[in-house]
């Protein structure tokens, strides 16, 4: 009886079986099938990572509240003294002596700070920068990635802070009081050129020249197209912060106008309950 043997190949006999590869077309619709993947998936992505950068700039603003309220309590309900300071992100002494103790001491490093920096928000492109220009360890006022408003002086300086009916933002003292439902510090929304709170016209220019570099980069924080924010993150006195959008198109609606230092158009005014 014959045993059963294993059938094998003959080396050097080639199979009749064609290879298996792609077709052209079929690549071409694999491809074509990726690319509408990603561009379903690239929008949800953007969003995600702007709603997690607007989570952190809350946070960061959040922090600030505490400190905030922390400084009062030992200081006799005073917010910190920033009558040496200018122009909403201009900070002087006393708000610099305010960070080192309660919130974060700010250092010159020569780099961009990180995106996790309490004194920045962390979609702020052009402060950092400036940041970097500014070597200063003086004690002179200094910049900072937020609009921050108490404590600060109309006399001498120049700035009309009034220019929206809200002068009382930035001249308060002390925590509490007729402007006690009015935000404390916000996002930076602002751009170069010209604007009309009456007529709501004006030119502005969302995108600003880093000298350094020639880079072209967004003057406010959270941008969208064109570098316009998209919105602003509010600051209140019981550390709670609030989401304002920004329309381009009628910024009163949302975020009234601050000229306060000529060619930079500043907006932060929002609708509270307050008496003024």
């Amino acid at each position: 009886m014959l045993k059963n043997t294993p059938r094998s190949f003959s080396p050097g006999i080639a199979s009749n079986r064609a290879p298996v590869a792609f077709t052209l077309i079929e690549l071409l619709v694999v491809i074509a099938i990726i690319a509408i993947l990603a561009a379903m998936l690239l929008p949800g992505l953007a969003k995600s990572k702007a709603q997690s950068l607007r989570a952190l700039c809350q946070s960061n603003q959040r922090q600030w509240g505490l400190a905030i309220q922390m400084y009062a309590a030992d200081n006799h309900n005073y917010f910190p003294d920033d009558s040496d300071g200018a122009d909403l992100s201009w900070e002087g002494k006393t708000v610099q002596a305010f960070w080192a103790h309660y919130l974060l001491k700010d250092y010159k490093i020569g780099v961009a700070k990180s995106q996790f920096n309490l004194l920045l928000c962390p979609t702020d492109q052009w402060h950092r920068l400036a940041d970097m220009w500014d070597t200063n360890n003086d004690g002179d006022p200094v910049l900072c990635g937020y609009f921050y408003f108490p404590g600060r002086s109309t006399s001498g300086s120049g700035d009309d802070y009034n220019v929206s009916g809200i002068q009382g933002w930035v001249t308060r003292k002390t925590l509490g009081g007729e402007y006690g439902n009015a935000p404390i510090m916000s996002d930076r929304v602002q751009a170069l050129g010209s604007w009309s709170a009456q007529s709501n016209k004006g030119a502005l220019t969302w995108m600003v020249e880093d000298t350094d570099t020639g880079k072209m980069v967004p003057s406010g924080n959270h941008v969208g197209l064109e570098g316009i924010p998209t919105g602003a993150n509010f600051l209140f006195e019981d550390a709670h912060v609030e989401w304002h959008p920004f329309n381009v198109a009628d910024p009163r609606d949302t975020i009234d106008l601050g000229d306060t230092v000529g060619t930079w158009q500043c907006f932060y005014k929002i609708p509270v309950s307050t008496n003024f």
